[in-house]
């Protein structure tokens, strides 16, 4: 592989893997895969072009390394994963798809408890009683900061990498915090969403390697093609909505 060469890291499988596939395709970027599992493909229209299939809670890092240049995550999972914030950057937060929320389900049954206020008078509730608030989670990081941020101190967080909205029916857990787009499987699950209790709002970004902005100069012309590709396709969709 020459200097000149680019590395793009994008979803191996999950939510995101064929909306970004479709995404790419509509920016004339389609990807030859030859089978699911293949981690590496390429891009035909244009040359130099490597893709590399990751899990999504990896691309951070795979950029962050140096391992891609350039990477299609979401912002929620950037922001949580990131190690060393000064290795990367965003080039463009929205691309358009995945939209989600990350925020608080709480048990329907705290019929008390609609906001972030009132969750944090049950936190004192809890302190008083000896007991911490337990809260499962995917994105322990963005969770913590942000309870801090709203003045709750009196919580512990439970690392979780399976399904959350399960946990505070099985009392692993008190509340959950996870990411949701219509709300329908913390319904199903008896929990509810709160205001204020939004963490974050997200949707799909394009990240960069800093060293590949700063040090190769030889990559900025494959970097500057693709991301144009992508500016061509976001503003054309403006205009035709």
């Amino acid at each position: 592989m020459t200097s000149t060469n680019i590395t793009i890291a994008i979803s191996s499988s999950g939510a995101l893997y064929d909306p970004t596939l479709e995404f790419l395709n509509n920016c004339n970027l389609s990807v030859n895969r030859p089978n699911k599992r293949r981690y590496i493909g390429d891009i035909p229209s244009l040359d130099g072009v490597t893709v590399l299939f990751q899990r999504s809670s990896d691309i951070t890092w795979k950029v962050e390394e140096g391992n891609a240049d350039l990477g299609i995550v979401g912002y929620d999972r950037y922001l949580e994963f990131q190690t060393n914030p000064e290795s990367s950057q965003l080039l463009l937060e929205n691309l358009g798809f995945g939209a989600c929320s990350l925020a608080f389900g709480v048990p329907e049954s705290w019929f008390d408890v609609s906001s972030i206020a009132d969750l944090a008078e049950v936190a004192t509730d809890f302190k008083r009683k000896g007991l911490n608030l337990k809260i499962a989670s995917k994105f322990p990081r963005l969770t913590e900061n942000f309870l801090i941020s709203n003045s709750i101190s009196n919580f512990s967080i439970v690392p979780s990498s399976g399904t959350l909205e399960i946990a505070p029916e099985m009392g692993s857990a008190d509340i959950i915090s996870d990411v949701t787009s219509t709300g329908t499987t913390m319904k199903a699950n008896k929990l509810k969403t709160i205001s204020g209790g939004i963490i974050l709002k997200s949707e799909s970004c394009l990240i960069v390697n800093h060293d590949a902005l700063s040090n190769h100069t030889e990559k900025m012309s494959k970097i500057n093609e693709v991301v144009n590709r992508f500016k061509l396709y976001l503003n054309k969709r403006v205009k035709d909505a």
